[in-house]
């Protein structure tokens, strides 16, 4: 008997390995977008972002923004507009659910705070306990 696959199981795998790879240890959830969430120290911020790129290719910023496709605009209108040095990374969507990345660098540049998550699921009272647990946020 075939094993059913969740469609947001690919998702939760590049999560699993961005977290892997992440310089930070400590995740929390944000509420507000139901997302994990960290912040890396300025100097790390490079290599944050290199390893961001590979999870979620795309970046869109607040000169790019208006040639997102809607998807993306309606997931950055979300969080507000996108202030310069801000950012919004995806990645391509799987079964409709695309993986997620605000890039926030904190105004005195000595941090960048960054918000992953996944959007589009119709399932979210299964999804997000699930991204919880991976980051091991309680």
């Amino acid at each position: 008997m075939a094993t059913l696959v969740e469609p947001w199981q690919p998702l939760l795998d590049a999560l699993a390995q961005l977290r892997d790879a992440w310089p930070a240890r400590e995740w929390t959830w944000d509420h507000r977008f139901k997302c994990a969430t960290s912040a890396v120290a300025g100097d790390a911020a490079l290599a944050a972002k290199a390893r961001l790129v590979l999870a979620t290719p795309t970046q869109w910023d607040a000169a790019t923004f208006a040639t997102a496709p809607e998807g993306v605009r309606a997931l950055a209108e979300r969080s507000g507009e996108l202030r310069p040095g801000q950012a919004l990374f995806t990645a391509a969507p799987v079964s409709g659910l695309t993986l997620f990345a605000m890039w926030w660098p904190w105004g005195d540049g000595s941090r960048v705070s960054v918000r992953l998550g996944v959007a589009g699921s119709d399932r979210s009272k299964e999804l997000y306990p699930l991204i919880r647990s991976l980051f091991g946020i309680v």
